[in-house]
């Protein structure tokens, strides 16, 4: 799979851009819970108070917090508050009650007093509640505060007494209790508590739907990029691998079945192209999400053993399904191979198949291949499905945990209801992500098959191969020479051609005929080498074949395999497959030449006829005369017709025969025909015997029919004496 990721370095712009994207959003989504924890504990139970540090205070409370103070203190806390003078019209709509008491308000209203405020206040405050002056035996605070600035012993014996109560407290409860109490101070100076908590909610809020907003701009962005970029990666891929196959001979293609390489190209490339686009998505977003929001439990450590035990058990049971999946996807991919190699041959052999009523064994044939891949998958899928619920558990199963022991914490004044809510969404967070993770084990695996199946095909190198110093080809037409070659198929013993050696002149056409498997095809797939030769030389003119350049050697060769073969789109543009720049002449000589005008004019739309995949709605007699006039229209050097006659009827052949040799003796090029019937190249200007790899005869027709045994046997068995005295 690693591999596969050098496909992205082409948008690596693109790549940096997903990943600063995805950060931004796991950032916003890890905003949220803190701004819902401050909603919680300021906005709702301390009533948008967000600091313990007094904003404003009112005259008599000042004065009283100064008696539990040291003199530094007591100085640092007159610089830090300007007295409002009553009466102020600045200050009246904010402090209606200003208008019958002097004020004091905080200098710096982001300056932390709290640890020079918070005793005094708490002590104030306890001081000013009626209990506490029953139990004093007082009637009010003007009374109190007389007898302490009376008797000072009195003050210091409070202010301990206090302290020692004050003392069994937490920060967050002092904190909590500090913040409830300035509420009713807040609201002795007459400030709108309701309006103090609305604006918090709404600014709070507004930030939540802010960051909301942002962050779904982040995750679209980022999906749009990554899809982009995974798409892109794959599409040249696929590109290469296409490339690659068409530079592949024979040899390699006995390696790869063609359903094997229709599946690398599309299934394989697909599974590749889905992980990169979670790679770049979710596979960032998890690890970003799942680790920062680690870093924010974190923060809690009395709660935070609850996850690490779940994070355990989750990451068991990924190790455990990961150890079982992963040999079953690369039998998946194997099973898709078979089965569309099964698929493959019954649809092009389904006529093969009704004829012979073998339609139920196909059946049971193609259920076979169906029902293991089903299995297979079932039991994958099984897998995979095994953990949602297992994980969906575990997050109910801590949901609860975190309730039950978030609870004890609050009583206990150690947390705030916020704080626990935080922690909770967090924890959800990570289980989140890790549970995104365990997806992502379980695609990746597959994916990496498919990947090593891809780069199987990708660094297979080719047996046939361009020279490193290529020659260029001389102009025009020139001698073709076969010297002592020999040829055998990789891993074979033995030789399917040996000591073959021949010319062929400019304006002259070669025949080859022999009986089956003597290697006629095999000689001439050397020209434009479709093979290469396992010993010996084949020249242009004076220079060896395998010293030029494939594309200049084919640029020269009009090639009609043995079996017609048409593309999906026109008659047409199949006949300038051959050359694209064809003018109407050209192909209009072409149609003529090869007895495909007379078919083609009596068409609807002529020679722009649709042709269906494959040739399939034309007649084969009609492909293979297609499949010659494209030859045709490239007016090349060479001309290869590898048995192509065979399903022309004996009139049409001796027709083409004639146009062709009219043709040829304009255009001076060679001609290599491989031929089984024996009218079919019998006015040929030299004619090669092949008896099992070797030549059995070199000649004309009458030399050959003289001297020839094994050509002897094929004539007769073909025509009769007078026939062939006729000839």
């Amino acid at each position: 799979m690693l591999k596969a990721l050098r496909y992205l370095k082409p948008f690596w712009l693109s790549v940096i851009a997903i990943i600063c994207l995805v950060f931004g959003q796991v950032q916003c989504e890890l905003a949220l819970p803190d701004y819902m924890s401050n909603i919680m504990t300021y906005g709702i139970q301390y009533g948008g108070i967000t600091s313990s540090t007094p904003t404003a205070l009112r005259s008599s409370t000042f004065e009283h917090m100064k008696l539990f103070m040291s003199e530094e203190d007591q100085s640092i806390l007159e610089s830090s508050y300007s007295r409002i003078s009553m009466g102020d019209e600045s200050y009246l709509a904010k402090y209606p009650e200003a208008a019958n008491q002097d004020i004091y308000v905080v200098n710096d209203p982001k300056a932390d007093l709290s640890g020079l405020t918070e005793k005094p206040f708490l002590i104030v405050s306890m001081l000013s509640q009626k209990d506490m002056l029953d139990q004093m035996g007082l009637s009010s605070e003007d009374q109190l505060y007389a007898s302490l600035a009376a008797q000072p012993k009195m003050t210091e014996q409070i202010q301990s007494s206090a302290e020692e109560k004050i003392a069994g407290y937490t920060d967050a409860n002092l904190e909590a209790a500090e913040i409830m109490l300035l509420k009713n101070e807040y609201s002795a100076l007459g400030m709108n508590a309701d309006a103090m908590q609305s604006s918090y909610l709404w600014q709070e809020g507004g930030w939540m739907l802010l960051i909301t907003l942002l962050g779904s701009l982040c995750a679209a962005a980022a999906a749009y990029l990554s899809s982009r970029t995974a798409t892109g990666a794959c599409r040249n891929m696929r590109a290469d691998v296409f490339k690659k196959v068409e530079s592949f001979s024979s040899e390699e293609f006995s390696h790869f079945s063609t359903a094997s390489l229709i599946t690398r190209t599309t299934n394989d490339i697909q599974q590749v192209q889905q992980v990169l686009t979670m790679l770049l998505r979710i596979v960032l977003f998890a690890p970003f999400m799942g680790f920062t929001a680690l870093l924010k439990v974190i923060r809690y450590p009395s709660m935070v053993g609850l996850l690490g035990w779940v994070l355990l058990i989750i990451f068991a049971l990924l190790m455990i399904t990961f150890s079982v999946t992963l040999p079953k996807f690369k039998i998946i991919q194997k099973l898709v191979d078979r089965l569309n190699l099964v698929t493959r041959e019954q649809l092009s052999g389904m006529l093969v198949i009704r004829a012979f009523n073998n339609q139920k064994t196909e059946e049971k044939r193609f259920d076979g291949v169906n029902t293991d891949i089903t299995k297979v998958n079932i039991f994958v899928n099984r897998a995979m499905a095994s953990i949602m619920p297992v994980m969906q558990f575990l997050m109910s199963g801590i949901s609860i945990l975190i309730i039950w022991f978030g609870a004890k914490q609050i009583d206990l004044g150690a947390m705030q209801i916020g704080e626990m809510m935080a922690f909770l969404q967090y924890s959800m967070q990570v289980l989140i992500s890790f549970m995104v993770i365990a997806m992502i084990f379980i695609m990746i695996p597959r994916s990496s098959v498919s990947a090593q199946r891809i780069f199987q095909v990708l660094e297979t190198d080719p047996t046939i191969v361009d020279s490193k110093n290529p020659k260029s080809l001389p102009a025009g037409n020139r001698t073709i020479t076969f010297d002592d070659v020999c040829f055998k198929y990789p891993n074979a013993e033995e030789n399917v051609l040996e000591h073959i050696s021949f010319h062929a002149d400019p304006g002259e056409t070669v025949a080859f005929i022999g009986s089956t498997g003597s290697g006629k095809s095999t000689l001439i797939n050397l020209i434009p080498r479709f093979f290469d030769v396992t010993c010996g030389s084949i020249r242009y003119g004076d220079v060896d074949i395998h010293d030029v350049t494939m594309k200049d050697l084919r640029s020269r060769i009009g090639y009609v395999p043995q079996k017609g073969v048409l593309f999906s789109g026109t008659i047409e543009s199949n006949l300038k497959y051959a050359d694209e720049n064809a003018s109407d002449a050209v192909i209009e000589n072409a149609l003529d030449v090869s007895q495909s005008k007379e078919f083609v004019d009596q068409m609807p739309d002529g020679v722009k006829e649709k042709i269906s995949e494959g040739g399939s709605n034309v007649s084969g007699g009609q492909k293979q005369r297609l499949s010659i006039a494209r030859a045709l229209t490239k007016n090349a050097q060479i001309y290869i017709f590898d048995d192509t006659f065979s399903a022309l009827d004996y009139k049409t052949d001796a027709q083409l025969r004639e146009a062709l040799a009219g043709m040829i003796a304009k255009t001076h090029s060679t001609v290599f025909i491989v031929a089984q019937r024996i009218s079919s190249i019998m006015h040929a200007d030299r004619i090669i015997v092949l008896d099992q790899g070797r030549i059995a005869g070199i000649g004309t027709h009458d030399e050959l029919i003289k001297n020839c045994r094994v050509y002897q046997e094929i004539a007769y068995s073909q025509l009769s004496r007078e026939e062939l005295k006729q000839a």
